[in-house]
């Protein structure tokens, strides 16, 4: 068996989550391996946890997130990409998730399927030793997203579950080994001596006709829906797996980004393309018990008519016109939206698509309505918006409410809690939208 030092090395050679580990600034998350973890108040978590960094993903403190180099368990024995710690209604850890590896955040091309292998078996042996308790092979689990396999430790108070996943084989890539992701997650252990679902539960599942209760509405004329979840996608190109994480979990179904990315071959630098995206979703439909539908998708013939409006409106207002001819027989999309001018393409979108405009607000203000939010592909740049991480090309947020006073959309993004809850023109955001999707129960 390797020692704690040994993993440790193998970890930072073969994931490249710390190249030089001994030189990260040490932040380890040792205390939340205590017994004592699932009692802590989130005023007591904030005050042993704030040297370590980490951000509260909302304002109701109900996810903590660590993350970036030196984050640690076990006396740095396991290094961590990211950690998520989710709180009770009642203000208590309630689980706790550790990202091991990701294929996101990991950059390391070299992980062939031996190394992969050898390092879970090296994790799985460490584990034990930490806990001195023998592990259970779970297998595959059938209800997730993707079939994670995975190993159990249960050591009252707390159940662990090792969870680790890999592509096969993709042909039509040239790819015949892809990791996606290695994590632990922990749960308290229930009064019945069973593991909460091994510590990867499936919270009782919401009914579409319960979801409204989730509606608020304001005096100034706000509607929204309250409770929908924080993720922060961090630097990579995850912002449509993130949001559909959001969705699932809002919806009781413990279904997180890296799953997604891996069913929606998700890259870092390019995000998701819608067409794999909506694919992948449909793909889960009966296994998640969610149904999806398009409000708006992305069509050639549609795109290239917007580009007839836009030029139109562009040449009686004296600005440049835009060409939406294939070269090579590719079509750059995000090139012609960057020629554009927002202004214009605003007018022209809103005034010679006006049947277009009414549908986007009649079918927001509906689904917002029934408590179901709605998954907005943007094309960033276009009009001016707050400062933001991404500054231009596409994009993927959440609407979760409307203001018919101001004329005006709610919407958040998947980067914390400084962006939960923002608003916009309902004529900009009709101008920059390139998709509208959602998801709902099937009951």
């Amino acid at each position: 068996m390797r020692t704690a030092l040994s993993l440790l090395y193998l970890l930072a050679f073969s994931v490249g989550t710390q190249t030089m580990a001994q030189e990260a600034p040490k932040r380890p998350l040792d205390p939340l391996m205590q017994d004592t973890v699932w009692q802590m108040t989130a005023d007591q978590f904030q005050q042993q946890f704030a040297s370590s960094r980490f951000q509260w993903l909302s304002e109701r403190r109900d996810q903590a997130r660590f993350f970036g180099p030196g984050l640690s368990l076990w006396e740095g024995a396991v290094p961590l990409n990211e950690a998520i710690i989710e709180f009770s209604p009642e203000g208590n850890p309630a689980r706790m998730s550790f990202s091991i590896f990701n294929r996101g955040d990991t950059q390391d091309q070299t992980l062939n399927r031996e190394r992969f292998e050898g390092l879970v078996s090296q994790l799985k042996e460490s584990i034990s030793k930490k806990l001195a308790v023998p592990s259970t092979e779970r297998g595959k689990d059938k209800t997730s997203a993707v079939a994670a396999e995975g190993f159990v430790w249960m050591k009252p108070p707390s159940a662990y579950l090792l969870e680790y996943s890999f592509q096969r084989e993709m042909r039509s890539r040239g790819i015949e080994f892809r990791p996606e992701f290695i994590r632990l997650r922990v749960a308290p252990v229930a009064k019945t001596g069973a593991p909460l679902a091994t510590a990867n539960a499936r919270l009782p599942m919401v009914s579409k006709q319960a979801l409204v209760a989730n509606v608020k509405h304001e005096a100034n004329g706000d509607v929204f829906i309250a409770n929908v979840p924080m993720v922060d996608q961090g630097p990579k190109g995850y912002c449509a797996v993130a949001t559909a994480e959001r969705v699932f979990k809002y919806y009781g179904i413990p279904v997180d980004q890296h799953e997604m990315a891996q069913v929606a071959d998700t890259s870092d630098g390019s995000g998701t393309s819608p067409s794999k995206m909506y694919e992948a979703l449909n793909k889960l439909e009966g296994r998640l018990r969610v149904r999806v539908r398009v409000v708006e998708n992305w069509e050639y013939k549609k795109f290239v008519d917007m580009v007839g409006d836009y030029n139109r409106e562009a040449k009686r207002a004296s600005k440049r016109e835009v060409s939406a001819e294939p070269r090579n027989g590719t079509i750059y999309i995000d090139e012609i939206y960057g020629a554009m001018d927002g202004e214009v393409l605003k007018t022209s979108r809103t005034e010679r698509d006006r049947s277009g405009f009414g549908k986007f607000q009649r079918s927001i203000a509906g689904l917002i309505d029934e408590g179901v939010p709605v998954m907005w592909g943007v094309m960033l740049g276009l009009l001016p918006e707050p400062e933001i991480p991404q500054a231009s090309g596409g994009h993927m947020r959440l609407i979760i409410g409307y203001n018919l006073k101001t004329s005006e959309i709610l919407y958040t993004d998947s980067w914390g809690a400084e962006h939960a809850l923002k608003r916009m023109p309902v004529a900009n955001a009709f101008a920059m939208t390139t998709g509208v999707y959602y998801m709902e129960p099937m009951k």
